[in-house]
């Protein structure tokens, strides 16, 4: 196995967990929408107290924040997946990149 395909390989698997991760992050989405709706419908009614406009607020930041960190998740993923020659140097350095010569201090 070549050094570019060893890169590469490892490149592909971040890129595979990253992916997992934005789904694992995505399940969660549903149980804050429901959270949301559920509080934003006591507010609706009238029947809202300042726990419901607190927890309001707490699921729409949570579902913003949750949805920043999946593009972020996706971002890498498509970074890791396409493996540019500057990932490329950064997985998997030269051995002259990676040791300094031992009387330069």
């Amino acid at each position: 196995m070549s050094r570019k395909e060893a890169v590469l390989l490892v490149s592909r698997a971040l890129a595979a967990i990253q992916l997992i991760s934005a789904f694992l992050e995505a399940t969660e989405l549903p149980d804050r929408f429901v959270s949301l709706h559920h509080y934003a419908s006591l507010i609706d009614a009238g029947a809202g107290t300042q726990g419901a406009y607190y927890f309001k607020r707490y699921d729409e930041l949570g579902i913003a924040f949750n949805l920043a960190r999946i593009a972020g998740l996706m971002v890498f993923a498509l970074i890791f997946w396409n493996c540019s020659p500057w990932l490329e140097r950064f997985l998997l350095p030269t051995k002259h990149e990676d040791t300094a010569a031992p009387d330069q201090r």
